[in-house]
């Protein structure tokens, strides 16, 4: 009997497919003559159905692109993985890390990272489930640099002295900041003018907008300027 109602074949074993907190119970029918407490109904059993839970996991990196001898961090997020799930980190198609939901590692250029994972919860649909790939892409350091070159570095009393700054991978948006005699000068600009005194030293600090760059930001050799004296 299910919930009080007749169920299955004559039988000593039933088959069902049940719903949560139907009640199951049996009653059996003696064929002997003489029989006490004929007909017998079992103790009920009460039935706890789970839901199936499908089993999903995503991976996200906490940056890309990134730097050369950069590490990368990745943070898994699993849906339905139980109380003890276990995780495999894949760096293309190999095994890596340890069974934590988050790996740390130095990668290189084209890296594809994936994690497997394994749910413990009793009911599952999909299990074992892979994570969405990864493809990290790896960018090279840049050396950064910056040359100034002087219209002339010697220049009569009263006339400006003008100066080019070149940059060395600068990115897109370099910024320039001039200084004379150490104090900052002038404008955000490749190029600088000004009125000199004798001995002035002018120099240009580069910061690239790179995004992978080596010695950032980076100032150019000193320039003396020579101001020769009105006759």
């Amino acid at each position: 009997k299910v919930n009080g109602f007749n169920m299955g074949p004559n039988s000593s074993t039933l088959q069902y497919t049940p719903a949560n907190g139907d009640i199951v119970a049996c009653q059996v029918f003696a064929s002997n003559a003489c029989a006490s407490g004929n007909p017998a109904t079992s103790s009920p059993v009460a039935m706890i159905v789970n839901p199936v839970l499908p089993v999903s996991i995503t991976i996200a990196a906490s940056s890309n692109p990134v730097c050369s001898g950069t590490s990368v961090t990745f943070t898994s997020s699993a849906y339905n993985a139980g109380p003890a799930p276990a995780y495999q980190w894949m760096v293309n198609n190999s095994n890596a890390g340890s069974n934590a939901s988050t790996f740390t590692y130095m990668p290189e250029s084209g890296d594809v990272v994936t994690c497997v994972l394994t749910s413990d919860a009793p009911c599952t649909n999909g299990n074992v489930a892979v994570s969405n790939p990864v493809t990290i892409t790896v960018g090279t350091n840049q050396v950064v640099g910056v040359t100034v070159a002087a219209a002339s570095s010697t220049v009569c009393q009263g006339m400006t002295a003008e100066f080019t700054a070149t940059a060395v991978n600068g990115g897109s948006a370099p910024v320039f900041q001039w200084k004379v005699n150490g104090l900052n000068a002038g404008s955000n600009s490749p190029s600088f003018s000004y009125l000199p005194s004798d001995a002035d030293v002018v120099e240009c600090e580069l910061t690239s907008s790179a995004v992978c760059t080596m010695v950032n930001p980076v100032i150019s050799d000193p320039i003396t300027v020579t101001v020769i004296q009105s006759q």
